[in-house]
């Protein structure tokens, strides 16, 4: 993902001119096309970049990590093939694949009108959550197929919003270089546990779509620690280093997020510190 992002970046700056690419996310510069077109070839299962319209970029000075947005960044041709997946480190198909589920649960959950995206994020969780275990622990073509398929669907989907699980995870990774799809892997129980009041029906949902029993949305989040557990992934942000001294800061940045604000629930400063001490 963050080398498809910068083919994208370098899109943006390829004129010549040597702009700072800060130009561009902050309106002093606008671009109408690009010099060249990308071709996108997705070697995880999990940004889903390869069919985004945006690129992710941290500045290493204020730890924020900011979006370049434009619709000339989307790929012309994307050729997503699992056979470029199949060599993947079981931990890196565990972090990678959790942030494609992030991306599927956030979007469904999202503030806003897209029942096409609903439709498209609720399928990505039903293959993801079908495969994913597989794909960590004794990969398969299909595993591996459906979770390049689960991913592009999370991509797609959260064109509606993202919301507070990614405001948990960015700072994680800008502050503490902690990996993006194991940042979203250890917050996503404590940040879908939050959301769940006045979302219950959608919670229900995704218990449908996950083929839980229990259809309660409580279930949704013993199902997804059960599939943290079963991957590798650990459950608290202290087992990466994170220390009490650093919450401050992560919650800091986090209410800066540019995630939290299509979150269904409006999330406090308070409500991030809350959730990195749950977390840790």
């Amino acid at each position: 993902g963050s080398v498809i992002d910068s083919a994208k970046v370098l899109s943006v700056i390829s004129d010549g001119s040597r702009n700072n690419i800060l130009n561009y996310l902050e309106g002093k510069k606008s671009f109408h096309k690009k010099i060249y077109e990308l071709y996108a070839f997705p070697t995880t299962a999990g940004t889903g970049s390869e069919v985004g319209r945006s690129a992710i970029i941290s500045e290493d000075e204020s730890k924020k990590k900011r979006i370049l947005f434009h619709p000339t960044l989307l790929a012309k041709t994307v050729f997503a093939d699992p056979e470029l997946t199949y060599e993947l480190p079981p931990s890196i198909t565990a972090a990678t694949g959790m942030d494609a589920l992030t991306h599927n649960m956030e979007a469904y959950l999202a503030k806003g009108f897209n029942p096409m995206c609903d439709g498209i994020a609720l399928e990505g969780i039903r293959l993801i959550s079908a495969s994913l275990e597989k794909a960590v622990n004794s990969p398969s073509p299909e595993a591996r197929s459906n979770m390049l398929i689960g991913s592009l669907m999370g991509a797609v989907a959260f064109q509606k919003g993202l919301g507070i699980v990614h405001s948990l995870a960015h700072p994680l990774s800008s502050l503490l270089d902690m990996h993006h799809g194991l940042a979203n892997a250890i917050c996503i129980p404590y940040g879908m546990e939050f959301n769940i009041p006045g979302q219950e029906k959608r919670f229900s949902n995704m218990a449908e779509a996950m083929n839980l029993h229990n259809k309660e949305p409580e279930s949704v989040i013993d199902a997804l620690n059960n599939l943290n557990n079963s991957i590798g992934i650990p459950a608290k942000l202290s087992t990466q280093g994170v220390t009490n001294d650093h919450i401050e800061q992560l919650s800091k940045l986090a209410e800066e997020d540019f995630c939290h604000p299509s979150n269904p629930i409006p999330v406090t400063k308070n409500d991030f510190t809350n959730l990195y001490k749950t977390a840790m």
